[in-house]
């Protein structure tokens, strides 16, 4: 079986990472909406078309989907294709794969390690987010912002007007 699943998809930084995973031999490949990209359910769905051509797919494995709308077209396409298309929640697995994924780029542009997602709570981290994304230099801010997204404005709000606070919370917020 193929599994497919993504993540990062509310946050209002990064790239939103797509992964497919074959789950009988482990194998896994990524990919990625940038940042900058408005019409996200096409790019992907051209995306993961190019890919199973790529990848070389057989109609004759199934396929699960998670329930996003970002696979709302894909499926209709794998449908066509002649593919065994289950929509439900993915493996645990798949899901790790993508959020680690997701969280890896944003610890590369800076964000703390110490700060993680935990039990599946996006809301949390992703204020989290904000507010560390707001409290730092003015040249970041911006560089990458999803553009079809907008981060609460309190969090921007509290974040400008008091960073040194917002990194020591941000410190605090592993102990």
């Amino acid at each position: 079986m193929v599994e497919i699943d993504d993540a990062g998809g509310g946050c209002f930084i990064g790239p939103e990472v797509l992964v497919i995973h074959r789950v009988e031999s482990g194998e896994y490949w990524y990919y990625y909406i940038p940042p900058q990209v408005n019409e996200r359910i096409q790019y992907a769905t051209k995306l993961l078309k190019k890919a199973f051509r790529e990848l070389k797919m057989a109609s004759s494995e199934p396929v699960k989907l998670c329930r996003g709308e970002i696979f709302d077209k894909f499926q209709i396409y794998l449908t066509e294709q002649g593919f065994q298309v289950i929509r439900e929640k993915v493996s645990d697995e798949t899901n790790r794969l993508a959020e680690t994924e997701f969280i890896e780029i944003l610890y590369s542009y800076g964000f703390p390690r110490n700060l993680c997602l935990e039990g599946r709570n996006y809301q949390d981290f992703y204020t989290w987010v904000g507010c560390w994304y707001y409290s730092q230099p003015q040249k970041m801010v911006g560089q990458y912002r999803k553009r079809r997204l907008k981060v609460p404005y309190w969090t921007r709000k509290v974040a400008r007007k008091y960073p040194n606070l917002i990194r020591i919370l941000l410190e605090e917020q592993a102990i």
